[in-house]
């Protein structure tokens, strides 16, 4: 699905629906999302204990003056009070206020009649507003209907529970009464919004309160939301009838015309089981399909240039490398497999070379994930030819090898052993670093593009379950590569600084490790590990001294990919919906969701 770029942080919800119903429920999203605003800080309560000493100061009350001073008064009075008049003088400076922010967002839906119809469309918006806001503050969500006291759900990702919550019964005392129960037991700190109309009165807790009615005088309705006493008023336009009715009835069912099966073979359904895969620069993404195939997208390098039409290979290769904005991969038959797409003379042309004996070299029988695979070219002057790199299913790194590139004679691919217990590899311009682990003993490699043979970088006495690889910034010297190094279940070791500086770091809270990076865009900033938090919906780096978050989904996250330079992020959530981004950065230079499942949501 193809949104505009301003429907972007509703992405995930306005996947659900066909493409004619998501852009007018994208308008009215719009229209109210200044009406929402953000979730907004709680101040501390009066009886919040003071705050201690933050810091040191130049100036302050004498109160705050340090011990140090004083003796130094008690001891010389005349220096005393010239440091006094120079503004020497050392206070103890207080630490600021951090305000609270709500843990818990709880919107209460009036589902009566009052609310049929037109008004539950404002409602559907205000549903995915409130939702989306709550993720971006930190804060749960929880929703609930006015007619039905105590019973919240706390899955904020599935309208269809909440279109099918409507009732001919209307609010009255009864219902108001048996929530105002159930919320008193709510943190101080939780936000409540109630959502309806005027007329079905009010909880006695309310942060804020949304009525929505119909204009006696314009087409729409008038939305208006009291928070903090203050009100804010818009006057709604709302979708064509024939679009309102179905994205009140059946949102999540395709159209006529998008049931057909010859239209339906455009769109791309990509699988969740193979992580995608970027190029080398970071301009190119290759995605696998559900049913066979990959799909080859270009990364825009700015959020405002316009997106270009994917690439589809209908081919269900071992394994993939983008190499410029050409896909190569290796595809398997039989006995035998083939190289196709290769740059150079000798692997430009399919290239058909025999498998290796599965007790040499363990490959899949037929086309699944795909298998970690890297390509160099040589340009030393000899010309000695190129290498298609595979890792295999027990860790071990082989290689097809083509000479002669240079002459007139070319020679066959012949498949070469590299190394065995190989436990992390990646791949940058012209270079190849990998890592094995055996007999308490982790060392790194790095194979050039003129290098015969894999040169030993760094050698550690421990041994490692996984090892990352980050890429050092532009411009920056090989010795800079970052390195992280999985010691234990719980227990990684940071690599910076030519391999020698080590950081201990654990990870303890069931999140994944996904990649290793900068904790910030400036050079030389601190490593960090690229985490996927325990429920899949927060993606974070953390390092010795700081978390911090780089991305919150509202749909869990299926896989999590980090480009080799360290720069770019990639997501596929369970919807099945691929989103690019910088890692320190908010646009997205790419987005694609897939055909929406009947019933999804």
């Amino acid at each position: 699905m193809n949104l505009p770029p301003q429907l972007a942080p509703w992405s995930e919800w306005l996947a659900l629906v066909p493409l004619e119903m998501a852009e007018p429920l994208g308008q009215m999203l719009l229209r109210l999302q200044p009406l929402v605003g953000r979730m907004t800080g709680v101040a501390p309560s009066p009886d919040t204990l003071p705050v201690g000493a933050g810091g040191i100061a130049r100036r302050g009350p004498y109160e705050r003056l340090l011990l140090s001073e004083w003796a130094v008064r008690d001891a010389a009075p005349d220096e005393f009070i010239r440091r006094a008049a120079g503004n020497e003088l050392l206070f103890s400076a207080p630490e600021p206020r951090v305000q609270r922010r709500a843990r818990l967002c709880v919107a209460l839906f009036d589902a009566g009649p009052e609310q049929l119809g037109e008004p539950r469309l404002v409602q559907m918006a205000l549903f995915i507003l409130l939702a989306r806001r709550a993720g971006e503050g930190g804060a749960g969500f929880q929703w609930g209907v006015l007619q039905d006291p105590v019973t919240l759900h706390a899955d904020p990702r599935k309208l269809r529970p909440w279109l099918d919550a409507r009732t001919v019964t209307r609010v009255d005392a009864a219902h108001l009464n048996g929530w105002n129960v159930a919320l008193d037991s709510l943190d101080e700190t939780d936000e409540v919004w109630q959502i309806g109309s005027s007329g079905c009165g009010a909880l006695a807790r309310t942060g804020a309160c949304v009525n929505i009615e119909a204009s006696l005088l314009d087409a729409g309705l008038k939305v208006s939301i009291t928070q903090r006493r203050a009100t804010r008023e818009l006057l709604l336009e709302l979708p064509a009838p024939d679009v309102g009715a179905r994205l009140l009835r059946h949102p999540f069912d395709l159209a006529p015309a998008e049931k057909n099966p010859a239209r339906a073979g455009a769109y791309d359904t990509l699988s969740l089981a193979q992580a995608p895969v970027f190029g080398l620069s970071g301009n190119w993404l290759a995605a696998a399909r559900e049913k066979g195939g990959v799909v080859l997208h270009h990364v825009q390098a700015s959020a405002a240039a316009q997106p270009s039409k994917p690439r589809r290979h209908h081919d269900t290769p071992l394994g993939v490398v983008v190499v410029g904005k050409m896909l190569a991969y290796v595809d398997s038959g039989g006995d035998f497999l083939t190289l196709a797409r290769f740059p150079g003379k000798a692997f430009g042309p399919p290239c058909t070379v025999k498998r290796p004996p599965p007790e040499q070299f363990q490959m899949p029988t037929e086309a699944g994930s795909w298998m970690p695979t890297f390509f160099l070219i040589d340009h030393s002057p000899a010309g000695a030819g190129a290498r298609v790199f595979m890792l295999d299913l027990a860790g071990t790194l082989g290689c097809w090898a083509v000479y002669g590139q240079k002459h007139k004679h070319i020679s066959v691919p012949h498949f070469q052993f590299v190394d065995r217990k190989v436990v992390g590899i990646v791949q940058f311009e012209g270079t190849l670093l990998y890592a094995s682990s055996a007999a308490n003993c982790t060392t790194m490699y790095v194979i050039g593009a003129e290098d015969k043979e894999a040169i030993e970088m760094a050698e550690f006495p421990m041994d490692s379950k996984r090892v990352l690889f980050g890429g050092p910034a532009p411009k920056r010297e090989c010795a800079r590569w970052l390195c992280a190094l999985q010691c234990g279940d719980q227990h990684w070791l940071l690599v910076d600084d030519n391999f020698k500086v080590t950081i201990p770091l654990a990870i303890n809270d069931g999140a994944t490790v996904m990649g290793v990076a900068r904790i910030a865009p400036q050079a030389g900033s601190a490593p960090a590990l690229l985490v996927l938090s325990a429920d899949r919906h927060t993606v974070e780096l953390r390092s010795a001294t700081e978390n911090r978050v780089v991305l919150q989904s509202a749909q869990p996250i299926a896989q999590l990919v980090l480009d080799p330079t360290g720069e770019r992020l990639c997501w596929l959530t369970d919807s099945r919906e691929l989103s690019v981004r910088a890692l320190h950065g908010s646009a997205l230079l790419l987005h694609v969701a897939s055909v929406p499942q009947r019933g999804a949501a």
